[in-house]
């Protein structure tokens, strides 16, 4: 079972990635999330809005501010029906590296996911119509620039490790044969393992046509053997009612990996919980 800081017993799903309207793609405010959650008997959420390090800070600053002090007055709101955890996605931390540091500094979050939407210089990789590309390429700049941002590791999880599947194959239907990164894949893992990271099962790609999580069970399992600890279960929801979303399955892929907790962060610590 998940308590929270005063022991009360709460049910055991907690979704570490969601967005709420103070992210660009969001759209539903931080206290109507709460209240679907609260209806589907979830322990709670952490709020982890985009903040994108290769655009401009004035496009996310308020949008930030706002993110992280609703989220507080949501978790007040709640009380001890409801864990609400103020988090942020930092996305390409390593295209801005002083931005990034400068935000982590600034804010007092509970939990940070590292991601990487896009290359170095490039629009995110869901603008993208890959027919036609190199994509073999695009997939080996995408993990070489991965490593380094698992080198500079100032993150607790690294999020949906094989983001590029939801777009190429999920929705473009484009055949795509990860063998050739596996190396690179296996060094990734290897970081987050030395650097005592998490590694995210994210589930959205359940609901988004790809069929399998992100990444999946392979590398959730290699996870386990390489000796990592942490995971942790995010929907990636961007509407309220996707809070949750296949958490069921992404228990089972858990325990099949060889893990029997599931992961919360507060105040950047990790807190492990048993799957029922």
């Amino acid at each position: 079972m998940l308590y929270n800081e005063v022991n009360t017993v709460l049910s055991a799903i907690f979704d570490s990635h969601t967005h709420s309207d103070n992210s660009h793609d969001g759209h539903h405010p931080i206290s109507f999330m709460g209240e679907t959650a609260e209806s589907k008997g979830m322990a709670g959420f952490c709020v982890t809005d985009h903040f994108e390090c290769n655009m401009p800070e004035e496009k996310h600053t308020t949008r930030l501010r706002d993110s992280f002090y609703e989220s507080a007055m949501a978790r007040e709101a709640f009380g001890g029906r409801l864990l609400i955890t103020s988090g942020i996605e930092l996305g390409q931390a390593t295209q801005n590296l002083p931005l990034a540091e400068k935000f982590l500094k600034q804010y007092d979050f509970d939990f940070v996911l590292g991601s990487l939407h896009n290359l170095q210089g490039q629009r995110d990789l869901c603008h993208y119509q890959f027919e036609g590309m190199d994509v073999q390429k695009i997939i080996l700049e995408y993990y070489a620039q991965m490593l380094e941002l698992c080198q500079w590791g100032k993150f607790d999880v690294l999020a949906h490790m094989t983001y590029p599947l939801r777009y190429i194959m999920g929705i473009q239907k484009i055949p795509v044969d990860l063998t050739p990164v596996d190396e690179v894949i296996g060094e990734i893992l290897t970081v987050l393992v030395k650097k005592d990271k998490g590694l995210e099962i994210n589930t959205s790609t359940l609901r988004q046509g790809l069929g399998e999580t992100m990444p999946s069970l392979r590398y959730v399992k290699l996870f386990r053997e390489l000796g990592g600890k942490y995971i942790t279960l995010g929907s990636d929801a961007h509407y309220a009612e996707h809070i949750g979303s296949n958490f069921s399955d992404g228990l089972a892929l858990a325990k099949e990996a060889g893990f029997d907790h599931f992961t919360v962060y507060r105040k950047r610590e990790p807190q492990l919980h048993k799957i029922g």
